[in-house]
């Protein structure tokens, strides 16, 4: 009995500890009024979900030394890029700043591209 509340246990605090690590990451792009947000998990491969316009699969995600890269493609037009950013860290005030292109078009293409400004919390 006291090893099936023990392992009960330490699967709860797992989860919480889990929990606890994932941090979010919202972007403020240039000339585009709503943040785009989504959570960077701390397992290696594992993609963020982002809420974006349009249903997005990413792609290609890395947030490591010092860098961030995002790629999302449409979920239906596979081979439609829907969100790109790149970014590099900056010590100086703690963001990452870089480029974006976000695609934000029904069936034509709607391409916005400037700066932009990440943080991590």
């Amino acid at each position: 009995m006291k090893c099936v509340v023990f392992s009960l246990l330490l699967v709860f605090v797992g989860g919480a500890i889990a929990q606890a690590s994932q941090k979010s990451v919202i972007c403020h792009m240039k000339g585009i009024q709503d943040p785009l947000s989504f959570g960077v998990s701390g397992k290696m491969g594992d993609f963020p979900k982002v809420d974006f316009a349009y249903p997005v699969n990413v792609t290609r995600f890395s947030m490591r030394e010092g860098n961030l890269l995002l790629v999302a493609m449409d979920q239906e037009e596979r081979d439609r890029p829907r969100i790109f950013i790149s970014a590099q860290f900056n010590q100086h005030n703690q963001t990452y700043i870089g480029q974006f292109m976000t695609d934000l078009g029904g069936n034509q293409l709607q391409l916005d591209n400037g700066s932009v400004s990440c943080i991590l919390k």
